[in-house]
């Protein structure tokens, strides 16, 4: 683990933290503690761009699922299948997936924001063109905010960490369109010290 990209990671939550402050001292006065927003779901979509475990240059196709099994606990996971180029001189091809699964927190902060704290074990493939093949396990955390901004829009934003091979820290934001009651359609986008990424998605909540 590098610490100093751990500690950007520490950083970037305590100003989370410190922004959602004036929400938590309102949070007696709403009436009820839950906004609404399913943590139940299936998603499936297609993303672009460099990621730091490998570091790589991908394209890449994923499916993720979310199960609340509480309130303000739910279990997360997914598989990444990408392809692409390594970052380096020679640029060899490669090809693999990433396997997240962990768990989830959310608490309702203020009337259509919730604060979502996640943490997930990460297991990562990479088969190199001339036969190389390697597979590490690491973590990744993630700490930001959700907000319902319209009736048929959700932003969500902030900041994550990641320790597999390499480790690496930035930001995170992403955006979701209502397209029925139960259907969105969402846009996503990654960038830190190796990550840089973006993906569409569609999901159905349960």
């Amino acid at each position: 683990m590098k610490p100093i990209k751990l500690g950007s990671a520490v950083l970037l939550s305590a100003a989370l933290g410190s922004l959602a402050l004036p929400a938590l001292a309102q949070q007696q006065t709403i009436s009820g503690r839950d906004n609404g927003f399913s943590y139940t779901y299936l998603q499936g979509g297609y993303e672009v761009g460099d990621i730091a475990n490998p570091e790589a240059d991908v394209d890449a196709l994923f499916f993720e699922g979310s199960y609340a099994f509480d309130p303000n606990l739910f279990l997360r996971g997914g598989v990444n299948f990408y392809d692409g180029e390594l970052d380096g001189r020679f640029s060899p091809d490669v090809d693999g997936e990433r396997i997240h699964l962990g768990l989830g927190f959310n608490t309702l902060l203020q009337e259509n924001l919730d604060l979502v704290v996640t943490g997930d074990v990460v297991r990562v493939r990479a088969d190199v063109d001339g036969g190389r093949s390697d597979s590490e396990t690491g973590y990744a955390l993630g700490a930001g905010l959700r907000h319902r901004t319209t009736d048929k829009i959700e932003l969500s934003g902030g900041a994550f960490h990641e320790d597999v091979e390499d480790s690496d820290t930035g930001l995170y934001g992403q955006a979701l369109y209502k397209l029925q009651p139960q259907v969105d359609l969402g846009a996503r986008v990654a960038v830190g010290g190796d990550t840089g990424t973006f993906g569409l998605f569609g999901r159905y909540n349960f």
